[in-house]
């Protein structure tokens, strides 16, 4: 599917419902936010819809109130026309996908290899380095440069998922990207300080909390930190933002593959996971469901924390073979 094919789906419809992925990092907010602006430009209806309320880290963004919960879209009908961004299965949207008519058209726009193609229309490049710098793509290709609101939310998510430009998915034609949007008129110090600079007491003393639980394992090879379900219920953890914790425990020397698993139910724990070397932890998530990239993924093991540690450690000890 070519972007041109994408720019002819969204000139053929009116109004439309974008959503991501439940707990959305900055990729799908930035992507969602990006793909908003182009279509309002395009003179379109246009509705952001995630499961629930978008992190509180990312509110510097310029009309981030435009994102909407389940609870606060209220008895909003499903859509006929629909836009998943960063997501790589239906699912993965959560209950958002109760907004979504059941023979509505799909857009599928996403960078995951472990995509399972589900759109009607499916634009899925996993040689970019984020589903917003392909949006910024979409947006030309459509005939629209990026004003300086849209290219802070698509530098936002392009920051994320690269790891401000420091993880092996960032591309030359990543890095022109990103000069093209400072050009718009990004200050990548503003959107660096209120990602990276602006955290709460809950959430520092929190990274604390994760780092004191780090364990590690397979001679040294992997580390895994955990949030008790506990700890996820109460009300402290309402205010805490997780976004990186896990690269916490993968920077220990010697460590090859880690995880971050937080209890999020009863029986159900929550595991995102970031590699180096030669272990692909796609395919690691892919054994509970999940998926993502080669070195960084995510799942939801239907497991009590002690057992989902346990089952994922054995899944990594059959990688390291």
């Amino acid at each position: 599917m070519s972007f041109s094919e994408a720019a002819g789906f969204i000139r053929e419809h009116g109004r439309f419902l974008i959503t991501s992925h439940v707990n959305p990092d900055g990729d799908g907010i930035g992507a969602m936010m990006g793909l908003d602006w182009v279509l309002r430009k395009l003179g379109k209806q246009s509705v952001m819809v995630l499961e629930s309320p978008p992190p509180e880290i990312f509110g510097f963004l310029a009309g981030y109130s435009r994102i909407c919960s389940m609870e606060g879209a209220g008895d909003m009908s499903p859509f006929d026309i629909a836009i998943l961004v960063d997501s790589p299965t239906m699912e993965r949207v959560g209950r958002a996908v109760e907004l979504i008519a059941p023979n509505a058209a799909v857009l599928n726009v996403d960078h995951h290899i472990s995509n399972k193609y589900f759109g009607q229309v499916n634009l899925v490049e996993p040689t970019f380095s984020s589903s917003a710098e392909m949006i910024y793509k979409l947006a030309l290709e459509l005939g629209l440069t990026p004003d300086r609101d849209c290219a802070e939310y698509l530098y936002t998510g392009m920051i994320i998922d690269t790891g401000r430009f420091r993880f092996s998915n960032t591309s030359p034609a990543t890095l022109l990207t990103a000069a093209a949007l400072v050009q718009a008129g990004v200050r990548p110090d503003k959107v660096s300080e209120g990602i990276y600079d602006a955290k709460t007491l809950e959430t520092t003393r929190a990274l604390g909390r994760f780092i004191d639980s780090i364990q590690i394992h397979l001679g040294g090879r992997a580390a895994v930190g955990a949030f008790e379900h506990d700890f996820i219920a109460s009300e402290e953890y309402r205010h805490v933002e997780t976004e990186g914790f896990v690269n916490h425990a993968l920077s220990i020397r010697g460590v090859e593959v880690a995880a971050f698993l937080k209890e999020v139910e009863q029986g159900k724990t929550r595991a995102s996971l970031r590699s180096r070397g030669g272990i692909d932890v796609n395919r690691l998530a892919s054994v509970f469901g999940g998926g993502g990239h080669t070195r960084a993924a995510g799942c939801t093991i239907m497991a009590p924390l002690d057992e989902a540690r346990q089952k994922l450690l054995e899944q990594m000890a059959k990688g390291m073979d």
